[in-house]
């Protein structure tokens, strides 16, 4: 990529000159990586998906400003969509409970496959931590490993298994009702 098109000659044109192109340049370039990273998280959500990759970049162009070009645009890009993300997590818990996800949670924490089962463990959910949720989620629900989960946390790997573990335990005493009836 030839300086003249690089990231941070882009960036400063926008910042300097408020050169929409330059954005879009931006955008257009970035917006395969962003729109993955999220797509992970929002499975069959595309309009959940669509939503976050829009206000990412929105918020990226509110805040280049503070873009200090320590690291590479797009790892700057990147953590504004995986907080966006983790927000979503956080605030709207049971916008991540689908169906597939409710009964890979409940396999794995040993629970029957049954209907009532889906709401029963979305209330479960609300009851266990939100980093909790979070590593349940990534690991039991979306197939991370361990230490995917932890560098997708930002968080130690101990954190991330204890997090797991204890998430599951809980889930599994919220829920105990469900393993009488197996």
């Amino acid at each position: 990529m030839s300086e003249v098109g690089s990231d941070a000659v882009l960036v400063e044109r926008v910042l300097v000159f408020k050169d929409q192109q330059a954005f879009t340049r931006l955008v257009l370039r970035h917006q395969l990586l962003v729109r993955s990273v999220i797509a992970r998280h929002c499975r069959k959500d595309f309009h959940c998906v669509d939503d976050l990759v829009q206000e990412t970049f929105l918020r990226a162009y509110l805040s280049l400003a503070s873009f200090r070009q320590e690291s590479k645009f797009s790892t700057w890009l990147y953590r504004i969509a995986l907080n966006l993300v983790t927000d979503k997590f956080r605030r709207k818990s049971l916008d991540y409970c689908d169906l597939d996800s409710i009964e890979s949670i409940a396999a794995s924490c040993g629970m029957l496959n049954q209907s009532d089962l889906r709401g029963d463990l979305a209330k479960a959910l609300n009851h266990i931590s939100a980093q909790q949720k979070i590593a349940v989620r990534l690991c039991l629900q979306e197939g991370y490993t361990h230490i995917d989960a932890a560098a997708e946390m930002k968080i130690p790997l101990g954190t991330v298994k204890s997090h797991v573990s204890r998430g599951r335990a809980q889930l599994q005493q919220l829920l105990a009702h469900w393993a009488e009836v197996a």
